[in-house]
């Protein structure tokens, strides 16, 4: 399966980063990809008062997906009842295929304050493997991605804002939850700052596949029988000792 990583600067207006998405978008297909992945709320960042022209840019997208058969994972500002949503829409060629909303708010960007938090982990079969979505600050939950990982997920697909000021830490996690889990990981952030760090592509050794710093389109191929022959010839899961893990479950102790 080819994935395509949009490496994409936000622009002035939702309707100018639409443009020049889809542009990117285009040449992905030319260049064979069947995924691409957007970075996190791609139009508008966290300019609230653009949230209410999202329905438009899922609906130009939704109409690239049906004429090109590229399936898109777009991160994207909503509004939700009273407050907003940070979501990733995967859109297929057949339209809307699955919703991902955020389940880890970060409070560095102050969005507790204005959204409200995904209840669900989302994962859906494509192309031969089982992708589990995420969003950016969810890196720092290694819980996450295990509880993926023991569902069988074997493909991460996270649309990000990552600031540069953060990137080692960036890449450490991409790396760890990759590796841990043994399971290819595709990570895509914005090109302009104050985000920046790479967006990356990592198979399920932790190795880089692909690495974009500036605005543009890479595609990786990935093998969907990969993940499954690396963890029958390294087994890490069967060594699980979940009767030791019971703190997971408690509330966090402040001291």
């Amino acid at each position: 399966m080819n994935v395509a990583l949009v490496h994409l600067a936000t622009r002035e207006t939702p309707e100018a980063t639409l443009e020049a998405a889809l542009a990117l978008l285009e040449q992905a297909h030319r260049q064979g990809a069947e995924i691409a992945v957007l970075p996190e709320l791609f139009p508008s960042v966290y300019r609230y008062e653009e949230a209410h022209k999202t329905p438009g840019v899922l609906s130009a997208l939704a109409q690239f997906c049906k004429q090109s058969g590229l399936t898109v994972v777009a991160g994207v500002l909503e509004p939700h009842q009273d407050r907003y949503a940070n979501r990733a829409q995967v859109i297929g060629p057949e339209g809307l295929r699955a919703t991902y909303t955020k389940t880890h708010l970060i409070p560095a960007f102050n969005e507790p304050a204005h959204m409200t938090p995904g209840q669900d982990l989302v994962h859906l079969g494509l192309k031969g493997f089982k992708a589990g979505i995420a969003i950016c600050f969810d890196l720092r939950f290694p819980e996450l991605f295990r509880a993926y990982a023991v569902e069988g997920v074997d493909l991460f697909l996270i649309p990000s804002a990552w600031p540069m000021s953060r990137s080692y830490a960036w890449e450490l996690f991409c790396k760890a939850r990759a590796a841990e889990n043994q399971a290819y990981l595709i990570a895509v952030n914005h090109a302009e700052d104050p985000f920046g760090a790479a967006s990356l592509a990592i198979d399920p050794m932790g190795m880089e596949m692909l690495r974009l710093e500036a605005e543009g389109v890479g595609v990786v191929a990935l093998d969907p029988s990969y993940p499954a022959r690396l963890r029958q010839e390294f087994p890490v899961f069967p060594q699980r000792r979940p009767e030791l893990y019971a703190g997971l479950l408690k509330s966090p102790v402040s001291k």
